[in-house]
């Protein structure tokens, strides 16, 4: 279960970010990184990789691919942190000839393809140790991830230092301190690889495998923290538009169910609305401007003596100033609803609304507002009064 922890993590960020890296045509190389790191820790726990290399009839193919993932995870991360280097710093980063990683890949699959695997392993690098060429295969493998974590690290620290890179920097270091505990994962598998070829262990098997997973873990988690910092304001203010859009919902649905005219589509239910991630910002714009509209012309349905009446109930309520003109055209929007729901007739003219209305941060915070207090006992209460009042 643990395992498909970081697996449904990676897969997130990978999903999230796919749809950005692709319109924008950058940050591919960032993206698969997350995509090859999400397919290797699929494919990590033994009994999905029983399973991939059983249908594929490949013996221990999984660790093939988990392998190569990481290699080429290694090698995005490395060429993300150049490119940010070299795009935003003073001076021209160094890296890894591009040529290298295709090198890696190709060496390990020739060290795998020439080593006799006759059962499936349940660690390859330690079950099939003693062979030169697995031990060949993991030199090569740690070799290149400790070379390109190492200058990934380096980079993060020198550029992440800058004095002006802001978010970004801070992005950049805490992704080099991933990086870093990927390059003691690193060094602790070949260690490990090597002290076990000369026929004895480390720190036992179990610990070995139990320092390797945290350390591999740990490392993924920084990658992704640092990797998603410098966006975190976006994501934030996204997340807040998303909340204040559903929050409106019961407001807008209340108010253009009976002035179907003011919105342009026909609603959905409130828990399709909420679960809807896409054009947060266009949708959130287009609902306020439906509120207020509705808000219009539901209040031509009003009098001066029953916004007066509403007024003055709030004031009762104990509301003063800004709050209690709120308050109030939620009193009177409820009835001034009603009256339009059981088929009356406008009864005057529109009147303004009670606050916002000077940009749409200042609009969105009024509406909160009223739709608060539209919800309120006290609103509620006058309703009730009103309507009684009617009928009696």
């Amino acid at each position: 279960m643990i395992d498909a922890v970081p697996a449904a993590l990676l897969w997130a960020v990978t999903v999230w970010r796919a749809g950005p890296t692709f319109r924008r045509r950058q940050g591919l190389s960032l993206w698969l990184a997350f995509l090859a790191l999400a397919v290797a820790m699929t494919v990590r726990p033994v009994a999905v990789a029983s399973a991939f290399d059983e249908n594929l009839h490949v013996t221990n193919l999984s660790y093939l691919l988990k392998h190569i993932c990481a290699t080429v995870a290694a090698a995005s991360v490395l060429t993300f942190v150049a490119d940010m280097a070299e795009k935003k710093g003073q001076f021209r980063a160094s890296r890894l000839h591009h040529a290298l990683p295709y090198v890696t890949v190709a060496l390990l699959v020739l060290f795998f393809a020439t080593t006799p695997q006759p059962t499936e392993a349940d660690d390859l690098l330690a079950d099939y140790g003693s062979h030169s060429t697995i031990l060949a295969y993991g030199l090569v493998w740690t070799g290149y991830l400790g070379a390109a974590l190492l200058s990934a690290t380096s980079l993060c620290w020198r550029w992440g230092r800058q004095p002006d890179s802001g978010l970004v920097g801070r992005g950049l270091l805490v992704t080099g301190a991933g990086t870093a505990v990927g390059l003691v994962y690193a060094a602790h598998r070949v260690t490990a690889l090597c002290v076990q070829y000369a026929g004895h262990s480390l720190l036992g098997e179990q610990n070995d495998e139990t320092v390797s997973t945290t350390l591999l873990y740990i490392a993924l988690l920084l990658i992704v923290i640092g990797s998603t910092l410098p966006v975190a304001p976006r994501v934030a203010r996204r997340l807040r538009a998303h909340w204040r859009l559903a929050r409106l919902y019961p407001l807008w649905r209340h108010l253009t169910d009976v002035v179907p005219s003011s919105r342009l589509h026909d609603p959905t239910g409130r828990l399709r609305d909420a679960v809807i991630l896409s054009r947060t910002n266009d949708r959130l714009y287009r609902r306020a401007i439906e509120v207020r509209d509705s808000i219009l012309t539901l209040s031509a349905y009003t009098t001066p003596k029953l916004r007066g009446l509403a007024y003055d109930h709030a004031i009762t309520g104990g509301f003063i100033g800004a709050d209690a003109d709120v308050a109030a055209e939620a009193c009177w929007l409820a009835v001034a609803r009603e009256k339009c729901r059981h088929g009356g007739e406008p009864s005057g003219e529109a009147v303004p609304p009670a606050s916002g209305g000077r940009d749409l941060a200042v609009e969105l915070r009024a509406l909160m507002r009223l739709s608060s207090a539209y919800r309120s006992p006290l609103t509620e209460t006058f309703l009730r009064t009103h309507l009684s009042e009617e009928t009696s």
